[in-house]
């Protein structure tokens, strides 16, 4: 009959000689009860490079590994990535290239730490508790913490329930460049300094294209001029291509320079919330596109409430056409600043020359139809 041994981390998994079980139920990673221990067998056959989670090496042999049983999603903490432990970017990476195939990793509440960029796989799903699973961004500049592990070709995968904190200059929380129909829901990001950006889009041809942002969050760090933007989609790798055919549903985004920076097309922005901002939505073109043969983008924004956005609507190039509807805007000094007034349609109740902001009206830019030889 085989018995269930017992021991109480995964130090002492290692430790234990395989002959006398081939089955062991470990505590905890480091310490019993701290989330990372589970169920192990010991495979004779297994020469799979340990992973420190999933593959553990037994110190009593060479041959064979302890296996974990897994449940349904993969925990971080099974990899050492335990919560207020110091620098956890290796065991969280490792919890991460656990789904190489496709699968779920977990991240229960807690602080982590993390200071080199997370690389995600196809297929991946990564899990949290929302604002409760709060991962602390401390990289280098021009570096983000949640990035696809192929930028070429385009890759899906997904994002929930995640409050993701950037602490240093020019850095963000996710670069969605080699990410196309993608999810991402119930997001929360703190930018904690200035010249830092919560969804940065430089685009490859191939991406970030066709994805789906719900009830996700930005909050900056607030004065005049932080230069922090909540949706980056600017042409930033090359200079002529930008985030194309996206839509985001809800969200709050405050204490920003720009909430959204816009330089593709065809996106939509459906119902967001914006606060003490000094620019509501910024539409330009990419900068190559300045002296190009073709210009022009088209992007919608849809059930817009502003409260002290300075700015809420700046058109920088006379080809940016927009339809924009709002559904509350207070407390602003401008509701648009404009190139060209052409092919594009504002749509407001509330001009904000009222004391009391709750002036009826319609305002619409002229639409001039384009003509064709």
């Amino acid at each position: 009959m085989q018995h269930l041994y017992a021991v109480s981390t995964i130090n002492e998994l290692q430790q234990f000689n395989p002959s006398d079980s081939t089955q062991l139920r470990v505590a905890g990673y480091s310490n019993a009860g701290d989330g990372g221990g589970g169920d192990f067998y010991w495979d004779d056959e297994c020469k799979a490079d340990a992973d420190h989670g999933l593959v553990i090496r037994s110190k009593h042999s060479v041959n064979g590994r302890w296996r974990r049983i897994p449940s349904a999603r993969f925990d971080v903490r099974w990899f050492g990535a335990l919560p207020s432990s110091g620098d956890v970017s290796i065991q969280l990476q490792r919890a991460l290239d656990a789904c190489q195939q496709g699968g779920a990793v977990y991240i229960p509440s807690g602080d982590y730490t993390i200071r080199r960029p997370l690389l995600v796989h196809q297929g991946s799903t990564i899990v949290g508790d929302g604002l409760l699973s709060a991962v602390h961004y401390h990289g280098p500049a021009n570096t983000a913490c949640w990035n696809a592990a192929t930028r070429s070709p385009a890759t899906a995968m997904a994002f929930q329930g995640l409050n993701t904190l950037v602490y240093n200059d020019s850095t963000y929380a996710f670069r969605l460049t080699g990410m196309s129909y993608s999810r991402f829901d119930n997001l929360f990001v703190h930018l904690r300094v200035k010249n830092t950006s919560a969804y940065y889009g430089p685009s490859n041809g191939q991406s970030p294209y066709y994805n789906v942002f719900t009830n996700c969050h930005a909050s900056g760090p607030g004065g005049t001029a932080n230069g922090c933007v909540g949706f980056d989609w600017g042409a930033h790798d090359d200079g002529d291509l930008a985030p194309n055919a996206n839509q985001v549903f809800g969200g709050h985004i405050n204490s920003v320079d720009i909430a959204v920076r816009c330089q593709g097309t065809g996106n939509i922005f459906h119902g967001q919330v914006l606060e003490m901002v000094n620019v509501g939505y910024e539409f330009d073109l990419p900068p190559k596109r300045y002296s190009a043969t073709n210009q022009g983008i088209s992007n919608d924004v849809f059930g817009l409430y502003a409260e002290y956005a300075k700015l809420v609507f700046h058109q920088k190039h006379p080809t940016c056409y927009f339809v924009a509807q709002t559904s509350m805007v207070t407390g602003h000094e401008q509701m648009l600043e404009s190139k060209s007034k052409d092919n594009c349609v504002l749509l407001s109740s509330h001009s904000g020359q009222l004391p009391m902001n709750r002036s009826f009206f319609q305002k619409a830019v002229e639409f001039t139809p384009l003509k064709f030889d």
